[in-house]
């Protein structure tokens, strides 16, 4: 990848939506530090082999032809769910008369589904108010007058609708999606896999272990499409991609939230196979 990129002040694409997810590691305070480095890219196919909470995927603007996958099960029933209107509008219905409890969150929890409509429906209201939206072993999470309430997530998933639609969603390993044959002329990859040093017994069902960080580095060593990567900011990391082009960026980390703590600024890496510089009249912040 010869080519150097201009990267620019991040500025909200026309068909911006707000993720209506709550997830752990999510990228929503980072997207002002990550866009400026998917925008500058022209593509036509735009590909997330680890969608997690979308925060970049529905921020950006949507092309021809757009994938996101993951591998939590649960996670990506959900997508699917709301690309569907006749869903979506059931979801909101219910939606219009539910409270953010403690006692409404253990309910929930314990209640077992014996409908498709309602397995979404649980998993939905899990994430919006466990800590960190984090659906596996769930706990309280929502805080008043800073989670965003009930009354908003009708409109999330309203907002989202038009997004999803015709976009490939997946449950498979971030393999198939980087190997898949391109469809259309050019190819972003986005990617976002759990960090390499992360307590993911806590966020995932599924492990991300030591041979899949390096099965990743070695698989977009050898790609052809253009990718761009966010990862912690450890040794470790460096050296598995010390052939692409690092960038250190810093941001507030929302996962750091406790009682009566502001959020922690956490280092970050963003990396590429291409090349980028700055335009001048943009100021990185």
């Amino acid at each position: 990848m010869d080519k150097t990129f201009i990267i620019q002040e991040y500025r909200k694409s026309p068909d911006y939506v707000k993720s209506p997810f709550r997830y752990a590691g999510g990228k929503f305070y980072a997207l002002k530090h990550i866009m400026p480095f998917i925008d500058c890219i022209p593509h036509d196919e735009y590909r997330e082999p680890f969608v997690g909470g979308g925060s970049v995927f529905f921020a950006k603007k949507k092309v021809k032809y757009n994938w996101i996958n993951d591998l939590e099960t649960e996670l990506i029933k959900v997508y699917q769910a709301f690309s569907d209107k006749n869903i979506v509008n059931q979801i909101s219905s219910r939606l219009v008369n539910e409270v953010a409890t403690r006692q409404r969150f253990n309910e929930v929890k314990d209640w077992q589904p014996t409908s498709a409509l309602d397995e979404i429906y649980r998993t939905y209201y899990i994430n919006r108010t466990s800590y960190c939206g984090i659906i596996n072993k769930p706990a309280w999470g929502y805080k008043e007058k800073k989670s965003s309430p009930p009354s908003n997530w009708r409109k999330f998933l309203l907002d989202i609708y038009p997004k999803l639609q015709g976009v490939t969603i997946s449950n498979m390993d971030f393999s198939e999606v980087i190997a898949a044959p391109k469809q259309g002329k050019d190819v972003l990859l986005y990617l976002d896999p759990p960090y390499f040093k992360a307590d993911q017994k806590r966020a995932y069902t599924k492990p991300f272990e030591l041979e899949d960080h390096i099965r990743l580095a070695e698989q977009l060593r050898h790609t052809d499409y253009y990718f761009c990567l966010s990862y912690d900011d450890v040794e470790e990391v460096k050296e598995l991609y010390s052939w692409a082009y690092i960038h250190q960026k810093s941001w507030l980390y929302n996962t750091a939230n406790k009682k009566g703590e502001a959020r922690t600024m956490g280092k970050e890496l963003v990396i590429t196979n291409y090349k980028v510089k700055t335009n001048s009249l943009f100021v990185a912040i």
